[in-house]
């Protein structure tokens, strides 16, 4: 973009696209930016010493990211993020001097690629109270061999609102009209978003709802629902505690007999569960327990088998690098051998 380019930035307005936003994108976000202000705050030592004015205030707090989607036509789904690297370049006496690792953020994308091929990069994310166009104008310029026309969330960690501090821009290059063939502009056009959510991240999003660094009793529903759980179990273990205790004291000689209380928990006890394997007549209790031990150490089994194929194709892996390097040590770049030799692999080996 030469000097007579212009930069813009255009209110909210009807967009060409729709936007559906996972809230694991707002949570990536937001981690890294609390993660990088805890990393920028000053270490307290044993003495008591002023902070400088050379601390990172959060409001100077820089951090980027890329943004990966689902694409169905003119719709985008937001569903992820990571971060890419940068380098500040302080050759330039300039205040955008932030270079994007292109090299890096192209190589994480092949490898997110064969594991969810559904996901595509959708453009990149940033935090700050306000829309840097200059900065982003410079992102943009750079993001654009990755995706003509990626997207731009912005996060406002200070924002005070009944919304969400979120802020999704469409990004667009126009002509300028009576101008020359290099007069362009950017467009910063804000859209709107539905929120979407899945089962697991409604579960993450009530623990981080609920989290408390302080000693509230506002929990999760999950840990109540486990809590609830453990009570009722522990509370009926008590009450057949105490029924054990009963029939003892009445074989025992110590209370009197009563028939009906005993007639009920005789009937109480058909009903409750028979957990003690050492009856013969406990055989559908058996079967059960195996079968759920069997599918653990399988899933386990499982596990072990993966690590073991991963370490696998590494050494696969490692082994090609060398044996390609030995072919190059010996015949140079241009040839291979064709004989056998100490240096020839079986290609089914391989």
């Amino acid at each position: 973009m030469d000097s007579s380019s212009t930069i813009t930035k255009v209110p909210l307005t009807g967009s060409s696209v729709t936007l559906s936003l996972h809230p694991l994108v707002i949570m990536n976000v937001a981690e890294h930016y609390t993660r990088v202000r805890v990393q920028n705050q000053p270490r307290t030592t044993s003495s008591t010493t002023a902070i400088t004015s050379t601390t990172p205030s959060s409001s100077n707090i820089q951090v980027f990211g890329a943004l990966l989607g689902k694409h169905k036509g003119r719709h985008i789904e937001l569903c992820d993020t990571f971060e890419f690297k940068i380098t500040v370049n302080k050759q330039l006496n300039t205040i955008n001097n932030i270079i994007i690792d292109l090299d890096d953020l192209s190589k994480k994308l092949e490898s997110i690629k064969k594991v969810q091929g559904d996901l595509d990069f959708s453009g990149w994310y940033a935090i700050g109270s306000e829309l840097n166009v200059g900065l982003m104008s410079d992102f943009y310029q750079q993001l654009i061999q990755l995706n003509e026309s990626p997207l731009f969330l912005r996060l406002d960690p200070f924002g005070v609102s009944n919304e969400l501090p979120i802020h999704v821009y469409e990004t667009s290059i126009d002509i300028l009209p009576n101008s020359n063939s290099d007069g362009t502009k950017i467009d910063f056009i804000e859209i709107t978003y539905t929120l979407i959510t899945e089962e697991a991240e409604r579960i993450g999003i009530d623990h981080v709802a609920r989290y408390s660094v302080t000693d509230s009793s506002d929990t999760s529903m999950v840990t109540e629902q486990i809590h609830i759980q453990y009570n009722a179990i522990r509370l009926l273990y008590q009450r057949m505690l105490l029924l054990l205790e009963y029939i003892k004291a009445i074989k025992n000689n110590i209370l009197p007999r009563n028939d009906d209380l005993l007639r009920e928990i005789g009937s109480l006890c058909q009903r409750l569960p028979i957990m003690n394997t050492d009856d013969n007549n406990n055989q559908l209790f058996r079967d059960d327990f195996n079968i759920q031990q069997s599918d653990v150490a399988l899933l386990a089994l499982l596990a072990c088998c993966t690590q073991e194929i991963n370490t696998l194709n590494d050494y696969i892996s490692k082994f090609n690098i060398v044996h390609e390097k030995q072919q190059h040590g010996v015949f140079g770049y241009g040839g291979r051998r064709a004989g056998r030799g100490p240096f020839f692999y079986p290609s089914s080996f391989v």
